[in-house]
């Protein structure tokens, strides 16, 4: 059973840890490590987590397996950074972690939030 909720500050560090784990097959197709995911700070998603909202997937064990972040602008909502651990890869959490992203901001635009 897994469950998405908003991200406290103490998270971070573990999303930031699972943000650099999930990314690595991003990683593999560009050839190089040198992607925006695997450079981020924690400080860099302290500020995200300070202006925008984070959500996680945790399961029974209250490990975060999943994270997305969005944030409102104007009245478009920028969606930024999808990840799901590699063991839970293809099984649609990705696809929940947006819906509830979709709820959280009913009725707007979306836009994927450039690197």
């Amino acid at each position: 059973m897994f469950i998405i909720k908003n991200a406290e500050r103490a998270d971070l560090p573990k999303i930031l840890q699972l943000q650099y784990l999930a990314y690595q097959s991003e990683a593999d197709l560009f050839g190089s490590r040198d992607i925006p995911p695997l450079k981020q700070t924690l400080d860099e998603v302290i500020e995200e987590f300070n202006s925008g909202i984070i959500l996680k997937m945790i399961d029974d064990k209250n490990n975060i397996i999943g994270s997305v972040r969005a944030k409102e602008i104007d009245g478009t909502v920028y969606i930024g950074k999808l990840m799901v651990h590699p063991d839970h890869q293809h099984k649609g959490y990705g696809t929940m972690l947006l819906s509830e992203m979709e709820n959280r901001f009913p009725d707007k635009r979306y836009e994927h939030k450039k690197r």
